[in-house]
Order: C-alpha cells, then structure tokens, then sequence
C-alpha cells in the first residue's frame, strides 16, 4: 500500500479502537484488501530492515546504497540504540536506524517524507549527534567512520539529474579533508518520477523493488537478487501482528516533524496572502488556531513516550510550557 492508504488504515484502526469496535476484524478487511504495508513508513521500514532475522538482506541494501563492493562490503550487522541521549542545552536525538558493521563503524538511516528550509540544519545535527557516539573508546579524538544516509521523499539537488549524493568534508580544490564520515542522500522520489529505465544499478534495484510492493505488485523472481525477493515476504502485511498495527494507530509516527512543517508552510502561504490582500498573517492564524486540538494531541502522545522534556515538547508543537505541563497532568504522569 502507499502512505496514504497506511495513514487511511491505521486511522481506521484508531476509530474501531477508541469506539471499543472489533479491532482484529478491522484489521482482517485491510489483510483481504492489501497484501503490503508500506515500506517507507518509518515505523515500518525499522521492522523490515531493522530485525535481527533479515540482517542479511538489511546489509545487501546497505551495500547498494553505499556503492560498497568487495572486501569494503558490509558483511554483518548489529542493530543498536538508534537514540543518543542529549545534554542542558541539546535535544536528544532518534534515527529510524542505527547498526555496526564487523569493523564497528556506525550507518545511520534516517528516512524522511518532508523537508524545509530546516532539514539540512536537521541533518547536519544529527550527524554531529552520531559522530560524538562514534568515538574509540579510550581515545580523545579518535573517530571511528560513519555512514549516514538519508532516503528523502523530496529533492535537495533538484537541478541534478543524479538522485543519490555523497556529501563529505573537502576543500575548495574538492580535496577530501576528512574522510571517515559520507552522508549519502538518495532522493526516492526523483527515482521514482524519473526516467531511470537504463540504470541497472543495486540500489537502482532495490528502489524500483520496493515501489513495485508499495505499488501493491508481487516481484518477477528472474528479475531480482534474493535477497530483494526476501523483502516481499518481510514487508507482506500479514507479518505485522496487531499489537504493531495498533501502537502504530495511537502514536502516528513522523507526524511531529510533518506537522511543523506544514505549519510554517501555512504561516508561509499566509503571509503572501497577506501581502496580497492587505491581511499580513491572517491565513497563518486561522490555520494556527485551526490546528491546535491537533497539536495538543500529538504533545500528548510524545509526552507518553517520555523521550522529550517538557520544554522540547512545547517548542516543537508551539505550545507554551504551562499548556504542555498541564497536558501531562491530565495524563497522570
């Protein structure tokens, strides 16, 4: 299924369940429906590429992506910790994915539907966050290396016909000054709109593999490494029992970062409405206002999970502290 058919699902399930409904028959209408989650849906792609059974194909993908051949192929992985824990004045920070290859070294996976002026600063302090996780124990500076990589549902390069980039520390000879951390960014959605017909790539592959699944269509077994077929049965819909489904339906996952987005896009859209018509910002507030039972909610599901502090909470949902900590006592935490 795509994303919006996910998000269509699991609000369903969310409805049957707080309607005290027959959740696991819900549930069984969407297996007769589809056969296929949605692959890049974060929670969704952690299970898939994240479980300890399927690291052989999680490496495989990895391997594409990174372009890695040979004796420089990632041959195992351990999937650890995706969080780093943050500090007084540095927020706490979570990837989709974080593993270690056979050498120790980290690969970072951050899969990532939206993106705005800010996701480049995002980015980049994420990959500050890592890289002071990444030190050799027992030694002062010494950095082991590190892959980030970033699978974007929108374009940074949009002028590029390329639509994976490798991005490192050079000088203005393009010189490598350091060459043990590479964030690769691959832009899934220019691959999928483009024409790509003639790359015959891995990764070229494995993205065209997990469109056709959330496409809803079964894999040509002629056409795929084994290990992109082992993805099919991992991502079949059957695979995710119902504990999953619904903790997936009460806590949208992304929907913080989405949501903050969209809010400037509309403080944005009514600024120039604004300009337009004489009405500075009057679209931005009414869609403000419009939307803060929905910000408020989702403050409460974050304030659940207890990964962030109250301050954070509130700057990330444009809440004032006072709302946030009341928020948490209706919760009884």
């Amino acid at each position: 299924m795509n994303r919006e058919q996910y998000a269509a699902m699991l609000q369903k399930i969310n409805e049957t369940r707080v309607a005290n409904g027959d959740v696991a028959a819900c549930i069984e209408e969407f297996r007769k429906k589809y056969k296929y989650v949605y692959v890049y849906n974060d929670s969704c792609f952690k299970k898939i590429f994240g479980a300890y059974a399927n690291r052989d194909m999680a490496a495989s993908f990895l391997n594409a992506v990174l372009k890695l051949e040979g004796s420089n192929c990632i041959r195992s992985l351990d999937f650890i910790d995706p969080s780093v824990p943050g500090g007084p004045f540095v927020k706490s920070v979570t990837s989709d994915l974080v593993a270690l290859n056979q050498d120790k070294n980290r690969i970072v996976i951050e899969v990532q539907h939206k993106g705005d002026d800010s996701f480049k600063d995002r980015l980049v302090f994420y990959t500050a966050c890592h890289t002071l996780q990444n030190k050799v124990p027992g030694q002062i500076y010494a950095l082991r290396n590190m892959d980030f990589i970033a699978l974007q549902m929108f374009d940074s390069y949009p002028e590029s016909n390329d639509y994976r980039h490798c991005v490192q520390l050079k000088n203005q000879n393009n010189e490598v000054f350091f060459g043990k951390h590479m964030l690769t960014i691959v832009e899934v959605a220019k691959f999928i709109k483009g024409d790509y017909r003639m790359d015959e790539s891995r990764l070229a592959c494995w993205l065209r593999a997990i469109e056709c699944i959330n496409n809803e269509q079964d894999l040509d077994e002629n056409a795929f490494m084994a290990n992109v077929l082992h993805l099919q049965n991992a991502a079949k819909l059957c695979n995710f029992d119902m504990g999953f489904l619904v903790s997936e339906a009460k806590f949208m996952s992304d929907q913080a970062y989405t949501l903050e987005i969209e809010r400037k896009e509309a403080r944005a859209e009514g600024r120039a409405e604004g300009r337009a018509e004489g009405r500075a910002e009057g679209r931005a507030v009414g869609l403000a206002e419009g939307r803060v039972e929905e910000r408020r909610e989702l403050a409460k599901r974050k304030l659940q999970k207890g990964t962030s502090s109250v301050e954070e909470i509130a700057e990330d949902f444009s809440l004032s502290v006072d709302e946030v900590i009341k928020l948490k006592k209706s919760l009884g935490l």
